[in-house]
């Protein structure tokens, strides 16, 4: 080849890569404003048309995809929209499956599989029988491949956090869990301060520690939270009242 075509070529792969950067980083500040703003219909037409747009080759690509669809179902079933939710988790399901697949896939896809079971049991609580194991299953599976995976952390926290007490539950091994999480978030480059994905986690971090009577602790992340975004309309609203109100803000 000879070197003006071998330095376009590198050319044109730079800029498809500054493109590609570009476009995610644009997609994940939509839904960070809608997370923020609780104005969540961007975020469905944002994800919608990354999935029309979507190379199933692209690892990224169905991650990011997958990850939309789990924190929009979450959303839906934070606010009664159970309809919406299980039409949601049909279809986001189907990305999971070829994200499983992929000869990438390491922990991350086997713990949001054990998220999207728990979806599954928050709309039909007597599946809890038959997908509890097979959540655990899949979270087994994660930490098997990499327990030091954020997604892990996250979902481990998560079943120990609403597992009974009698089945093995319990929400400080769920707070440590939440605080690995945020603590790898923190020293990595993928979640960073304006992702949704991490204030959704110090949110879930603040609520576990005042659930359990960390009071002061979660007084201290819920003041982070404010720190970092003092425009979360729903922290704003409800989250930081409440707590205000019950605990007092100092």
């Amino acid at each position: 080849m000879e070197r003006k075509s071998y330095l376009t070529l590198i050319l044109l792969l730079f800029l498809f890569v500054i493109q590609r950067n570009s476009a995610a980083q644009n997609q994940n500040k939509i839904f960070y404003d809608c997370y923020t703003t609780s104005n969540m219909a961007p975020w469905k037409e944002t994800m919608e048309q990354m999935a029309r747009d979507l190379d199933p080759d692209n690892y990224d690509q169905l991650f990011e995809v997958t990850l939309a669809w789990y924190g929009y179902i979450g959303y839906c079933l934070g606010n009664n929209k159970k309809s919406e939710a299980r039409d949601y988790l049909k279809s986001g399901w189907k990305f999971l499956e070829k994200l499983s697949q992929h000869p990438q896939a390491g922990a991350a896809p086997r713990a949001l599989k054990s998220g999207f079971y728990g979806f599954e049991m928050a709309l039909s609580k007597y599946k809890a029988i038959y997908l509890g194991p097979k959540s655990m299953s899949a979270l087994q599976e994660a930490a098997a491949i990499d327990s030091t995976d954020i997604h892990y952390h996250i979902e481990k926290g998560n079943q120990m956090y609403y597992l009974p007490t009698l089945l093995g539950g319990d929400k400080e091994v769920a707070i440590y869990h939440y605080k690995k999480a945020i603590e790898l978030m923190e020293a990595g480059n993928r979640y960073h301060q304006q992702h949704w994905f991490y204030l959704n986690s110090l949110i879930t971090l603040g609520y576990s520690c005042e659930v359990t009577g960390h009071i002061d602790e979660a007084r201290a992340i819920y003041q982070k939270i404010h720190f970092l975004e003092a425009h979360f309309k729903w922290f704003n609203e409800e989250v930081w009242p409440d707590f205000v109100k019950k605990y007092g803000a100092n």
